[in-house]
């Protein structure tokens, strides 16, 4: 009898430590973190890579924080939405976090906007330029902050795009998917080179402190866009006074000889003319190339003949995100 009694207790506690076993497995698997699974669902879908990228647009946020960060970094951003991207297209079958791995650094590749109008953009921004890329960033024109690019990059009176804004809808393309880029502008439309310049100029200490203010970030400045002449239309001294603020810039920012793409003017305004100058520029600035503005169209709108229309800006941009990708290698 006594035997017996002591079988009994003998399964009833193994049958206690089998099931005190099983709930722990229960409540691992129930807390198990699946991710990718942004929304909880309990699968990593389109609708997980979608939930990030409203996250980071700030739209809405995910539900699943901890699974939505897939490197495990502690933080959702743009790799984050480029590693899911790779998971939905089957490039990757493990994220860093599930792993233990380090994701590849990222590059938060930066380029300085530089001129007058038709780099602050002249043509209204359509509803196509507005469609935003969380890997493509901007410094506020007016707030010194970054936030997601959307025209207008610079003045907003005119709500417009230029070259800028489709420059970097391009190039990102080109990039991997864990690097971001970073848009500085500084065009001021119906400005003359003076202003801009070192000596003399009264911007020339913004545009320096944006530029750090890119830096302090963890960006690297790889290029120059530059858009300017209209207002020193035909000075012969323009290629020489250029070529002081582009080389006094990349010395004050400490950039080395990055290259600079400087864009010609309107074939059909009235500052074709300045074309031969803004030409002579390669001779002058090292790493200088120039961007053809061959078969693009002024805008009817402008009563002074001098900007290019919405669909040039776009071709202009696309132009320039063109050489900087064969110029950087990418």
């Amino acid at each position: 009898m006594k035997k017996g009694i002591c079988l009994l207790v003998v399964l009833t506690l193994m049958m206690g430590i089998f099931s005190f076993s099983a709930q722990t497995g229960d409540v691992t698997a129930a807390t198990a973190t699946l991710y990718g699974d942004a929304d909880s669902s309990g699968a990593v879908d389109s609708l997980d890579f979608a939930a990030v990228k409203m996250h980071l647009l700030g739209t809405k946020n995910v539900s699943n924080t901890k699974a939505a960060d897939v490197d495990g970094d502690g933080a959702i951003n743009a790799i984050d939405l480029g590693l899911i991207k790779k998971f939905l297209l089957g490039s990757l079958d493990k994220f860093p976090a599930d792993t233990g791995t380090q994701p590849v650094e990222p590059v938060f590749h930066c380029f300085l906007l530089l001129g007058q109008s038709n780099m602050a953009g002249w043509p209204a921004a359509q509803a196509s330029d507005k469609v935003q890329n969380p890997r493509i960033l901007s410094l506020g024109y007016y707030d010194n902050k970054w936030a997601v690019a959307v025209p207008p990059l610079h003045e907003s009176w005119q709500n417009a795009i230029g070259p800028g804004d489709w420059f970097s809808k391009t190039i990102i393309n080109e990039l991997p998917e864990q690097d971001t880029i970073g848009l500085i502008p500084c065009a001021i439309s119906g400005e003359k080179i003076e202003t801009f310049m070192k000596n003399g100029g009264s911007k020339y200490n913004w545009i320096i402190e944006r530029g750090k203010l890119a830096q302090a970030k963890g960006g690297v400045i790889d290029g120059i866009l530059f858009h300017q002449g209209c207002s020193n239309n035909g000075q012969a001294d323009w290629p020489s006074k250029v070529n002081t603020l582009i080389t006094d810039i990349k010395k004050d920012l400490g950039l080395g000889d990055i290259p600079v793409l400087a864009g010609e003017l309107l074939y059909s305004g009235s500052c074709a003319g300045h074309n031969t100058l803004v030409n002579k520029l390669p001779s002058v600035i090292k790493n200088c190339y120039v961007i053809s503005a061959s078969g693009l169209s002024g805008d009817p709108a402008d009563s002074w003949g001098l900007h290019f229309n919405h669909d040039s800006q776009v071709t202009l941009g696309k132009r320039y995100a063109a050489k900087m990708t064969e110029i950087l290698g990418w």
